[in-house]
């Protein structure tokens, strides 16, 4: 690569975080004003992409998470009400991998809180909180943390380790491209 070309891929490179940094800057105007004052520029350089998105996308995000998490305990449901809430919440194509993971995918049962849930109403909230607890612990710092819980679902970040708690959202964020985007839309 010329000297040229790298400068202007840097350059685009820069460019691209400094749009990243200004939108999640908007978010946490818009949505958590009074965590503005504690993050600075620095720490938003740590942020992670998602803090960015817009709340849908990150409720999508949170869900997603949650249930890669989760993904043990949704094997044992045998009731529509909970699959077909889950299947709303996550979409079917998601939700029908996610039930198809080996058993060596699938991380085990105590490494997170996570709530039982034994109703259909409660599928799309608790996956949204054990999503969320992960993004929180998935997070470098304790400003960012703060920050994003104001973006997130109410929560506690998770006790995992940071790096499980990153690789655990990209994972999820991995599973859910790898469909199509008709497939991803809830149903």
């Amino acid at each position: 690569m010329s000297a040229e070309a790298s400068c202007s891929a840097a350059a685009s490179c820069a460019a691209a975080r400094r749009r990243q940094r200004a939108a999640l800057a908007q978010q946490l105007i818009e949505r958590a004003p009074h965590a503005v004052g504690a993050v600075d520029w620095d720490t938003l350089d740590e942020a992670a992409d998602w803090m960015a998105w817009d709340s849908a996308r990150l409720d999508a995000l949170q869900q997603q998470v949650g249930a890669l998490v989760m993904a043990p305990q949704l094997r044992l449901w045998i009731d529509a009400a909970r699959l077909g809430a889950a299947s709303r919440a996550l979409g079917t194509a998601l939700l029908q991998a996610l039930l198809a993971l080996p058993d060596g995918d699938m991380l085990p049962r105590d490494v997170t809180p996570a709530p039982r849930i034994e109703r259909a109403d409660q599928v799309a909230p608790a996956l949204r909180a054990c999503g969320a607890g992960v993004l929180l612990a998935a997070l470098p710092s304790a400003a960012l943390r703060q920050a994003a819980a104001l973006l997130l679902t109410p929560t506690q970040p998770s006790p995992m380790a940071g790096a499980l708690a990153r690789s655990l959202v990209a994972r999820a964020m991995q599973l859910a491209t790898q469909l199509t985007p008709t497939e991803q839309e809830p149903t």
